[in-house]
């Protein structure tokens, strides 16, 4: 017989992170097996580092790889089971001199590892089925095998639930900037630099300290949060801004005074309804889903908390999830109105896109998300669906910069669908979605309010991958996502066009990425209203990290956004605004836990004549620098 799985003859018996796949056809029936067992280091094929799937063995030969394999996987057990005797045994042993820290990276090593042992037996199980009367002995072996790694999972569960987690940041920082020519420009985070001219005349000093806990309160239910006292977040000013880059309240960032927020706080526990169970999140919860239906957009460019690169909303309330049928389905229900504190701006859940927005954020919300993973001729593919209706509240306005629709808007929902899949190495993504307002029920914004974005990426090697995709933003596509920036434009809206992005490691130590978006106007308003198809814009942005020495990195992006306006749209404006964009960012790891980040951004940029997309307070050129240090402490 042909086996694609001649991997099992010698392949399976050592361990190497190295083999290639290089004889192994994508279409191979065993590829996606050979694959997963080379990524999990079990196997490492002939010599030659080839596997020969198609040579001529015998269902003997065959059955005993597998029993070799499952030998190399019982040891492996064996020693993990060793390794959480020491870790965790059964009887508490006098104090130990192993920092807490130490012990709690060595069970969260035991568990990746664990994990690699499962995803193993479970390969091997389906492997092992096309050869079923053969192997009947060893299927009970399989058995047993799966039987001891339930056992160690609980061991490490109930391990990891008896550690009460305390851990937290502290963050110091500086940010400041000047004008070079005594004209105002806008920041990546879409505030005017102060004209004056003077050095760091904006200067503010930040400081953060947060606070998380995790205490599991029972077998199955688990709390946790996270405190925040600082005067960061009222630095941010408005995290969830409604993108509206065109009307913002420019006004340069004001520190604070100092306060204390609940940044999250939820328990995690199982509930029994209608006969299934869920599992429900209540509290002052995390909420994300995809780029077009929520998702926030980034606080601050200059200044890094990690905490708030998560790209989540915070609300108030519940998420239930479940599966059945295979299908994933969960559930939100949540509201933003009553967070009251001097963050009270950072909370809110605004939709927007850069040049239109709804008024006023949104007071409820429900949010409903299925998603359905299946297989198409051994092609893996991910169906996702969301809907969302959120109240905003009596008598707010829809606004659109060039085209404003003065109607009462009451209810904003949101249907979205999204679509990814993987087949010869290449990953294919297509996400559609359409945003509604409403007063009562009645629609009143229901056209030109459609969004879709489908992309192409892949692997040429293991240095070189690139992406493609195509998308189309209605002007009235309004949502709590975030699907781009350019500039300091986010969500740009009232566009269509292509964008590719790649990325190669050059070396082991430096790496670059090359992004490029072109764009025309949909051509959906008036002539005078709206972009029009002679309007373009382009988009091309560099990056290079390098890593210098183990403990210092740097990091340089170049942007450069422009635009050639031919129609009226722009208050009868025509030109080809440009802007430009240089920062350099230097790392330097001070000590294990603690880190010092310098960045300094140049800013260029030239409305010609189009006052709208100037960049500052000048139709005709502004230029301005941005500084911003941090040292920042985790424990």
């Amino acid at each position: 017989m042909r086996l694609g799985v001649w991997l099992l003859v010698s392949g399976l018996l050592t361990l190497s992170a190295y083999a290639q796949l290089n004889d192994v056809p994508q279409n191979h029936w065993a590829y996606q097996a050979i694959r997963e067992l080379v990524r999990l280091r079990i196997l490492e094929g002939f010599p030659d580092r080839t596997f020969q799937p198609n040579r001529q063995v015998t269902r003997a030969e065959f059955a005993q790889a597998i029993a070799r394999a499952y030998r190399v996987i019982d040891e492996r057990i064996r020693q993990l089971e060793q390794r959480i005797d020491r870790i965790a045994p059964d009887t508490p042993p006098a104090p130990q001199p192993t920092a807490p820290e130490a012990r709690l990276r060595e069970l969260q090593q035991a568990v990746q590892e664990l994990q690699q042992l499962r995803s193993a037996v479970e390969t091997l199980q389906r492997l092992a089925q096309e050869f079923q009367t053969e192997l009947n002995e060893l299927n009970a072996g399989v058995r047993d095998l799966r039987r001891d790694l339930d056992a160690l999972s609980e061991r490490l569960k109930s391990e990891e639930r008896r550690r009460n987690r305390l851990t937290g940041d502290v963050l110091l920082a500086v940010f400041g900037t000047h004008s070079y020519d005594k004209r105002s420009a806008f920041t990546y985070n879409g505030n005017a630099i102060n004209p004056s001219g003077k050095f760091l005349q904006s200067v503010g000093v930040l400081h953060e300290l947060g606070l998380q806990v995790d205490v599991p309160i029972n077998e199955r239910i688990d709390a946790q949060a996270t405190l925040i006292v600082g005067n960061y977040l009222p630095y941010t000013r408005e995290a969830t801004r409604t993108a509206d880059s065109q009307r913002l309240n420019t006004a340069a960032y004001t520190v604070g005074a100092t306060d204390v927020t609940i940044w999250e706080a939820y328990i995690t526990l199982p509930l029994e309804l209608f006969g299934r169970e869920f599992q429900a999140q209540i509290g002052r919860i995390p909420l994300k889903l995809t780029p077009y239906t929520l998702q926030r957009i980034d606080p601050d460019y200059y200044l890094d908390a990690a905490r708030y690169d998560d790209g989540a909303f915070r609300a108030d309330g519940a998420r239930l999830s479940t599966t059945f049928g295979g299908v994933n389905a969960q559930l939100f229900l949540v509201s933003s109105y009553g967070i009251r504190s001097n963050t009270t701006r950072f909370f809110p859940i605004r939709f927007a896109n850069h040049n239109a927005s709804v008024s006023a954020p949104v007071d409820q919300m429900a949010v409903l998300r299925l998603q359905y993973q299946f297989q198409v001729a051994e092609t893996p593919v991910s169906l996702g669906a969301t809907y969302m209706a959120a109240g905003v509240g009596r008598n707010r306005t829809f606004n659109h910069i060039t085209n404003t629709v003065r109607t009462d808007v009451n209810r904003a929902d949101v249907f979205a669908l999204d679509l990814s899949a993987e087949f010869s190495g290449v990953s294919v993504a297509f996400d559609y979605a359409q945003s509604i307002l409403l007063r009562g029920d009645n629609r009143v914004v229901g056209s030109k309010n459609t969004a879709f974005d489908i992309r192409a990426s892949y692997p040429f090697n293991d240095r070189w991958r690139g992406t493609l995709g195509y998308r189309e933003i209605g002007p009235y596509f309004v949502a709590p996502g975030n699907w781009g920036r350019i500039g300091y434009l986010y969500n740009p809206s009232d566009l269509k066009g292509a964008y590719f992005r790649t990325d190669y490691q050059v070396a082991e130590n430096l790496s670059v990425a090359l992004a490029v978006d072109a764009y025309t106007g949909t051509a959906k308003l008036p002539f005078n209203r709206g972009y029009q198809g002679r309007d373009r814009m382009r988009r091309v942005q560099l990056d290079a990290h390098y890593r210098y020495a183990p403990r210092l990195r740097f990091h340089l992006t170049y942007e450069n956004v422009g635009w050639e306006i031919n129609s009226l749209a722009l208050n009868n404006q025509r030109g080809r605004p440009e802007w430009n964009y240089l920062t350099l960012r230097a790392v330097y790891q001070l000590a294990d836990d603690i880190e010092l980040s310098v960045l300094y951004q140049y800013i260029s940029t030239d409305g010609k004549g189009v006052a709208l997309l100037s960049g500052g307070s000048s139709p005709t050129g502004n230029r301005a620098g941005v500084f911003a240090t941090q040292v920042g402490y985790r424990f």
